[in-house]
């Protein structure tokens, strides 16, 4: 019996390793917040919602799917970097950028909650900017397994299939409730006409979904 133990730790710890992982979703994401459409100002927001602190070092974040990675990584999230349990990562374009917009996506001021980092991609990433028309935001593992997906408004290289409904400038689009996660982001997704980086999207004022939004859940 002793000499077996080690090793059924050693797969307990796998299996944990492996549910702490999957409980990691792209929460919430701002791409649009005036007319002007200024790509520095958009984050996207990660969500733990398991019980356990999950590291996300070397993770990847994609506007492609997982198979094109191997030839465009956009973001590679930097080493050290983790999301403990229920808590959140705010991804930011321009650190600079959006603390000098007057914090108008951030409930009127930049700061964040207390224990939730921010980290910058910016000219890291350059092609991780997010289009206003809809697209598609792809997270995965530092094993290059995917962990999560969103697709929006036209769906990007995903198509439109199941697609959350289009962002209007000032709003942003969250899970609801916050970190469901069906896979079926017209399910799960929603607009807020006031985002919550950092936070919960249950305290998020909800902005309807527009009429072609809800017809495309009717028929899906």
């Amino acid at each position: 019996m002793r000499s077996f133990f080690p090793v059924f730790l050693i797969i307990g710890s796998l299996c944990l390793s492996g549910l702490s992982a999957a409980d990691v979703v792209i929460n919430e994401i701002m791409v649009q917040l005036d007319e002007e459409a200024d790509e520095d100002l958009q984050w996207i927001e990660l969500y733990n919602d398991g019980p356990q602190d999950v590291d996300v070092s070397g993770w990847l974040l994609a506007t492609s799917p997982i198979q094109r990675l191997a030839k465009r990584r956009d973001l590679v999230l930097p080493a050290g970097t983790v999301i403990p349990a229920h808590g959140y990562l705010v991804l930011v374009n321009d650190l600079d950028d959006t603390r000098d917009h007057d914090g108008r996506c951030f409930n009127d001021r930049w700061t964040l909650p207390a224990g939730v980092e921010a980290v910058e991609y910016g000219a890291d990433a350059p092609q991780l900017n997010l289009e206003t028309s809809g697209d598609d935001i792809h997270l995965s593992d530092d094993g290059k397994n995917e962990i999560d997906a969103l697709w929006y408004g036209t769906g990007g290289d995903v198509g439109s299939l199941n697609a959350a409904p289009d962002i209007t400038a000032g709003s942003s689009l969250g899970r609801n409730p916050n970190g469901r996660d069906t896979d079926d982001p017209a399910a799960d997704f929603i607009a807020f006409s006031h985002p919550t980086p950092g936070a919960s999207n249950q305290s998020a004022p909800v902005t309807q979904r527009s009429t072609w939004s809800k017809i495309k859940l009717l028929f899906r």
